[in-house]
């Protein structure tokens, strides 16, 4: 009986310590493969924000080099130097990609949005992000057709037929402080020093933002996300950004999708929202022109003050690629004393 009882007890024990190693091992592997799969998020998401900061830094290197991009047009295969007057100044962007092929042709190649101080819905223009820029040797590389949406404050961008400055079409003059100011065709005019008015997570003052839509989701309200459905930028916009939810469901103003000027990153507070955010800041654009300016003061300082030039100051009918970088101060000083 003693042995019996022994042989019991022991494979009773034997037992409790095979089901306690299951357990223990089950709670290993599924923390192990539970803090792999974080691992595996975290490290897309590290992807991402350096994929987004190249391209940042793609699209500064675009602004400041402007004049060099712009020095001609090609017409019929044929390079044609654009004359001193037309040629722009540096700061400006590109517009957006509407139809997702990546390069910008037609009606593309001009947006505009003019900003009403009491609209939010003005005062930037959205879509794809554009990757090709075939007819200027430019590319953005990194990046693939639709993959990215980009938004850029309307006074910012290279071509627009809502700024009709003589030929120009472009908002001027475009430097730090933004004066004088110039309305635009359609009689808006934004006071001087009027900065643009994209907001990220709270904070103003953005003039681009390049965002990595997240992956596509269920809305607390049943509303799915489906981006196999064609159509242009702005019309899906929302099967690629997120709209805003409390905790209780609720739809919340302001969300990525809703075509306003307010952009929130993925964060723990807002939890539809899974789209990944890289903006460039007003200064940070001031900070990247005034480098370059400062770079050339020597040279751009011996172009003659009444000269057609972007250098120079503004000018409807004279000078309407001025943007008067003349007149500006850099780090406090005088730039051409």
């Amino acid at each position: 009986m003693s042995c019996r009882g022994n042989s019991r007890q022991s494979g009773f024990v034997l037992l409790m310590l095979v089901v306690m190693l299951l357990v223990g091992a089950t709670a290993y592997y599924t923390a192990f493969f539970r803090n792999d799969h974080y691992r595996h998020l975290s490290t897309r998401a590290y992807r991402t924000l350096d994929r987004l900061h190249e391209l940042k830094r793609q699209l500064l290197t675009y602004a400041v080099f402007q004049p060099e991009i712009f020095t001609s047009d090609l017409v019929s295969n044929t390079v044609k130097n654009l004359a001193i007057e037309d040629i722009p100044g540096p700061g400006y962007f590109p517009c957006p990609d509407d139809d997702g092929d990546g390069s910008l042709t037609g009606g593309e190649t001009a947006c505009g949005n003019p900003r009403v101080m009491s609209d939010d819905h003005t005062g930037f223009d959205y879509g794809f992000l554009p990757v090709y820029f075939r007819t200027r040797n430019f590319f953005l590389k990194g990046a693939a057709p639709g993959q990215f949406f980009y938004v850029v404050a309307d006074r910012f961008v290279n071509s627009s037929g809502y700024y009709n400055n003589a030929t120009t079409h472009r908002y001027a003059p475009l430097n730090p402080t933004m004066s004088p100011s110039e309305p635009s065709s359609v009689g808006t005019a934004l006071p001087v020093e009027t900065p643009p008015w994209i907001e990220l997570n709270g904070m103003g003052d953005y003039v681009v933002l390049i965002i990595a839509p997240g992956s596509p989701q269920v809305f607390p309200d049943g509303d799915v996300q489906d981006r196999t459905l064609a159509g242009k930028a702005k019309s899906i916009i929302a099967n690629y950004l997120d709209r805003r939810f409390d905790v209780s469901g609720q739809l919340i103003d302001g969300g990525n999708a809703d075509g306003s000027r307010f952009f929130f990153n993925h964060s723990a507070v807002d939890s539809t929202i899974n789209d990944v955010i890289v903006g460039i800041t007003f200064q940070e654009w001031q900070a990247a022109m005034q480098r370059r300016i400062k770079f050339e003061r020597n040279r751009l300082c011996q172009i003659g003050v009444n000269a057609a030039h972007w250098f120079n100051a503004y000018d409807s009918i004279t000078n309407p690629s001025g943007s008067n970088w003349r007149s500006q101060s850099v780090n406090g000083g005088v730039l051409c004393p």
